[in-house]
């Protein structure tokens, strides 16, 4: 008995010890403390030296450090590492103190503007009475960004000028690269067809900006310009040539940034380093006092051990924040020698310090209901090795580039970035700099949940999925395409088997599989870049599932099985009011049990240059319904001959799919189905209305009566509660978003 009551008190004393903590605590209004409430510490620097003491003495308790409210400026990236690792089965944790609103910022402030009397040389005549100045606080230098309190400012630009589609005789690549070394030149030149190029003194400030894709927007600094020829000249190569790709939908454009001549409306700013001074002309006739801007790229970051060319990493762990705003961070630059280090379509950068917050080599990890605001560059990356780190119940709002970033190694055997949780988020205004900034993207991620999230207003994708499209594993003489110089040749080059086609033979080393994207809803998205769709899988591993997602509003595509993608199940999700196709249908995948409802096309199909096509593809017991005029079921197709396949189909498509049982309703889709069903396709599916409850609100709820459920189609929650974020998310943010919806969702108008 005396046995059984220690046993039962040391098991207690167990528990006891996992509870208790250890409480710091810090103010930015504190001066000398020692991190108790009474006299809490001053910095994250500060405590960071105690929790390193304790540590190392070995305290059996987990820490917890609470910020009161106000701005804690970083002027350096704050940095919690292996040294800052509590021993396993203890914490250390970040966490707002109450109600209060700490907030994490490396913005500076502009202070002692002075009004010009008399415009600058090449300063615009429209400025004249309007333009102040003030110098750069010591230390800043070229930053993107400039911040008033809780919005960014507009940097000075130019007029846009569409340009010429380049020279046929330079070939490019499928990624519209230049394909051969010799034409990198190319990648640089800028034709300056309205000459409003000069020879700046401070041209190193100056950007061009420029869509040489429908899917891509570059921001590039000058080197220099002749004049004489009408040309600039990129300081970095581009991913493609300027006008590479000249849709008549999402036309290409260039335009300059950052120079005092384009600097010709209220609210615009420019920066001149040589100078060193920054002018703007204020919306209200004088510059605020809380105008800042931002010291740095990367806030905060969570960093284990890399070890680069080893089958393993040494993770940081049990970093753990919670209820802290992070704000005022500077956008993304091109650097030298970028080419070949850009992730898919140079959407980012690998490993690169770009987010307000960062996770590399790290476990064990969560962010929870934080805010992520007004920034120039990302809001939280997971880079590399990253696994178990959950990232729920966060506001993301207006800022630069990704709002979601997750990041693994290139291509090869080592596969550590994998077990993470995106959940319960509101994503809003991301990509407001980089226009090709995601809600969220996986890159060489895998086996992750992206759940419950409420993705709206984004210039391009709410959901990416992506690895390396295998033409650039194909290649390995090129270094400077797409993510080329993030492929782990000598661990694929030792494993790969040869025998078999580009896509099963590389396979096991695009990591972006079996991913969960589940219970998700999204608006308005592809605001600003055509090309894409709001939840695309390309490129990428096998074994991802997009289930239960809700689409509507949608200017143009819905969801997209892109280039080089196979093993992809798409089920029990709804298009509703698209101006482009409900479903882009490419590659070896599964589409079934989904509805579209007033779309302009149910499905694309095509084959792709290169990729081996393989039958049996499944589309079916889906629902296609809509009033839209002109509305397209989809078209059957050939093989173009210029495809170049490996192995091409005998017939066309979709003869090959398996399409059946599925339940059109549309103009003219009796006449499609008859020419189909003679063809020996679309068995089982029928023409008929499907019996909404009511399509006007939305309630697509089937009736017992309908045809859908005798084809075989399997009901699932259609309510609008049952997609995007879930009853637990925070309140404060919820009315924040509701704020912004009612001022946004008007001035909106799909097209139908």
């Amino acid at each position: 008995m005396i046995k059984k009551a220690l046993t039962g008190l040391a098991l207690v004393a167990f528990l006891f010890s996992n509870v208790a903590a250890k409480d710091y605590y810090l103010s930015p209004k504190a001066k000398a403390g020692n991190g108790t409430i009474e006299q809490p510490f001053a910095s994250l620097n500060e405590v960071q030296i105690a929790i390193r003491s304790d540590i190392s003495t070995g305290l059996k308790e987990d820490i917890n450090v609470y910020l009161r409210g106000g701005s804690y400026r970083l002027s350096e990236t704050f940095v919690l590492g292996l040294n800052d690792t509590h021993m396993d089965g203890y914490t250390v944790s970040f966490k707002a103190y109450k109600d209060e609103k700490p907030v994490i910022t490396s913005g500076v402030a502009i202070k002692n503007w002075t009004k010009l009397n008399q415009l600058p040389t090449h300063a615009s005549s429209k400025a004249q009475g309007n333009l102040w100045v003030a110098d750069l606080p010591e230390g800043i230098g070229a930053f993107k960004a400039l911040f008033d309190g809780d919005k960014r400012l507009t940097r000075a630009k130019s007029e846009p000028w569409i340009p010429a589609e380049p020279s046929k005789s330079i070939e490019q690549s499928d990624s519209r690269n230049v394909h051969h070394n010799k034409d990198r030149y190319a990648l640089r030149m800028v034709p300056d067809v309205n000459g409003i190029m000069r020879e700046w003194e401070n041209i190193s400030d100056v950007e061009c900006i420029f869509n040489p894709v429908p899917w891509n927007l570059m921001s590039i600094q000058l080197e220099s310009v002749d004049t004489e020829n009408k040309m600039g000249w990129l300081a970095f190569e581009a991913n493609a040539q300027v006008g590479t790709k000249n849709p008549h939908h999402a036309p290409a454009f260039v335009y300059l940034e950052n120079a005092i001549d384009f600097l010709d409306e209220p609210g615009e700013w420019c920066v001149n380093t040589v100078e060193k001074k920054i002018y703007y002309w204020p919306e209200n006739g004088q510059p605020s006092t809380t105008i800042e801007a931002p010291a740095l790229m990367e806030l905060v970051r969570v960093e284990g051990k890399i070890r680069y060319d080893l089958a393993s990493d040494i993770p940081a762990k049990n970093f753990h924040f919670e209820g802290l705003t992070f704000t005022k961070a500077d956008r993304t630059v091109w650097y030298k020698n970028h080419k070949g280090w850009g992730i898919q379509h140079d959407w980012d950068t690998f490993d690169y310090g770009n987010a307000l917050l960062r996770f590399r080599g790290a476990e064990n990890c969560s962010v929870n209901a934080c805010r992520f605001t007004n920034s120039g560059g990302s809001a939280v990356r997971l880079d590399l090795h990253a696994q178990n780190i959950s990232i729920s119940n966060n506001y993301i709002d207006y800022v630069g580039h990704m709002g979601v970033l997750l990041s693994g190694y290139g291509p090869g055997t080592k596969y550590v970035n994998k077990n993470n949780t995106i959940h319960n988020n509101i994503i809003h205004h991301c990509g407001e700099l980089v226009w090709h900034g995601h809600g969220i993207f996986l890159w060489q991620s895998g086996d992750n949940k992206i759940t419950n999230n409420w993705i709206h207003d984004v210039p391009r994708k709410a959901i990416g999925v992506a690895g390396v499209r295998c033409q650039i594993l194909m290649k390995p003489w090129s270094d400077f395409d797409e993510a080329s110089r993030t492929i782990r040749w000598n661990e694929i080059e030792a494993t790969a088997d040869s025998t078999l086609d580009a896509q099963q033979r590389y396979f096991p080393y695009l990591h972006a599989r079996n991913n969960l994207i589940k219970d998700n809803k999204a608006t308005r998205t592809m605001l600003k870049l055509s090309d894409g769709s709001s939840i695309n899988i390309s490129g990428a591993g096998a074994g991802n599932i997009v289930d239960h997602n809700l689409l509507y509003d949608l200017l143009y595509t819905g969801f997209r099985t892109d280039d080089w993608q196979d093993e992809t199940i798409t089920r029990n999700n709804i298009v509703w009011n698209c101006g482009g196709n409900a479903y882009i249908f490419k590659g070896h995948n599964q589409l079934y049990n989904n509805i579209a409802v007033n779309v302009k096309k149910a499905v694309h199909m095509r084959a792709y240059p290169q990729q081996s096509f393989i039958p049996g593809a499944v589309i079916r017991n889906n629902i296609f319904m809509s009033n839209v005029e002109g509305f397209e079921i989809y078209k059957p197709a050939g093989w173009p001959k210029n495809m170049n396949l490996q192995k091409p189909g005998k017939k066309k498509m979709p003869y090959e799919y398996i399409v059946e049982n599925n339940v059109y309703y549309a103009e003219g889709a009796n006449e499609f189905l008859a020419t189909q069903k003679a063809e020996g396709i679309e068995q089982g599916t029928v023409v008929a209305d499907p019996l909404f409850y009511n399509v006007e609100k939305g309630d697509f709820r089937l009736k017992k009566k309908s045809p859908a459920l005798k084809s075989g189609f399997k009901p699932f929650d259609v309510s609008f509660d049952s997609f995007g974020v879930d009853k637990s998310y925070p309140d404060k943010f919820r009315k924040l978003d509701n704020e912004v919806l009612k001022t946004k969702s008007s001035a909106f108008h799909p097209i139908h």
